[in-house]
Parts: C-alpha cells; structure tokens; sequence
C-alpha cells in the first residue's frame, strides 16, 4: 500500500509551523540569556563591591607592612631613602602580579552566557534534525 503525496498545501503548513516553533524556541532562549546575563552581572558586581571593601582595608594594612619593612632594611644598614624605593618596588611588583590574576577572572569571557549558549546550539541542531526529517 502506498502513501498518499503530501500536498502542497500541508508541507507549508508544515514548514509554517516548524518556522513558528523555532521563533517560539529563540524567543524563550533569548529571554533565558538575558536573565543569565543580569544574574552573571550582579554576582559580578557583588563581588567588585567586596573587592574594593577588601582592598580599603588591606591598603592599611600594607601601609603598617610597608612602613615596618621599610625601617627593617634600614635597620641593616641601608639609607633609609635606599629602604623605601627597595620596599616600594617590591610592593608594586607584588601588586602587579595580583592585577593581572585579577584582570584575567573579570574578563568577557567569564560573564557569557554559556549554559544559554550551549542550550541554543542544542536547539539549533534540534531544528535542523527535525527539518532532515
């Protein structure tokens, strides 16, 4: 027994409805990554906040280390001018160092919205296996 040919007019309905699913399916995606986005971002933001609470407060403390190291060099001997650029370019090293690491986890990279992206390519692939189909 054969299959009756598909009319023209049911394959584009069929295409109709396909296209209106995959809108449906990139609206809610859409939706899903903005929502992913402003979470990332506060979560991004609470932690810029801490970051700076922490840094007020360990300036103070490395103000008291820096003063302290700066006499312990002088204490062996060296001019105390000699003791404060030794001490000063050790600690700008050192804080270099952390601006770096620092720069490199508030990146674009780490804010994307990847569960989303991953999601949207599922789908995608979804969309074309269902038109293969």
């Amino acid at each position: 027994m054969t299959q009756p040919t598909p009319q023209p007019h049911d394959i584009r309905s069929l295409i109709g409805s396909i296209l209106t699913e995959a809108r449906a399916l990139f609206r809610t995606e859409l939706q899903l990554a903005r929502r992913e986005l402003s979470e990332n971002a506060s979560r991004a933001g609470g932690g810029l906040v801490l970051f700076v609470i922490a840094a007020l407060v360990a300036f103070v403390g490395l103000s008291a280390l820096a003063v302290a190291a700066v006499l312990g060099v002088a204490a062996l001997g060296v001019p105390m001018p000699w003791a404060a650029l030794i001490v000063a370019i050790a600690f700008l090293a050192i804080a270099l160092i952390f601006a770096l690491i620092g720069k490199s986890r508030i990146s674009a990279a780490s804010l994307a919205p990847k569960r989303t992206l991953k999601q949207v390519k599922s789908d995608i692939d979804a969309v074309k296996e269902m038109a293969r189909a």
